[in-house]
């Protein structure tokens, strides 16, 4: 059984495009911050610190995308050890699953197929670990749905 993802480098273009505009942004301010630092303004330090950890966080998740934009999928082939879903934002649902020391976000079609314990195969995106497509190989003797 094979539960796919078509859109998923969509999704990583997607990613950049959204976290892309903002890490200009804190740039900018961190450029900004950095001259009035120069000139003896002893209150920019705080911000400083702060926007330059918003935008060591936005370059990495930037700069995973474009690596997974000119990258191929590869497989990775293992057990279901763990799967959870969490709330983002009081909105979306998101679902998760843990193999092979790898946490994959799965579609809430991929998610049904999925149970505790399953040997899977899965087509991913080796930067950002974005599902193409999930293969249960394998039931397991899993939980099933209310897997924690």
């Amino acid at each position: 059984m094979i539960a796919s993802h078509p859109p998923a480098r969509t999704s990583i273009v997607r990613s950049v495009l959204l976290f892309a505009p903002f890490l200009a942004l804190a740039l900018v301010v961190l450029a900004v911050l950095a001259g009035d630092a120069a000139d003896g303004g002893g209150g920019a330090f705080v911000g400083l610190t702060l926007i330059g950890l918003v935008a060591l966080l936005l370059t990495y998740q930037v700069v995973q995308s474009l690596r997974d934009l000119l990258a191929q999928p590869v497989e990775t082939a293992g057990t279901v050890e763990r799967r959870w879903s969490r709330n983002e934002f009081f909105l979306f649902r998101n679902s998760y699953a843990f193999v092979e020391g790898n946490v994959f976000r799965l579609s809430p079609e991929q998610e049904i197929h999925v149970k505790l314990g399953d040997q899977v195969r899965i087509r991913h995106y080796p930067h950002t670990a974005t599902v193409e497509a999930i293969e249960v190989l394998k039931r397991g003797a899993g939980k099933g749905a209310g897997d924690v």
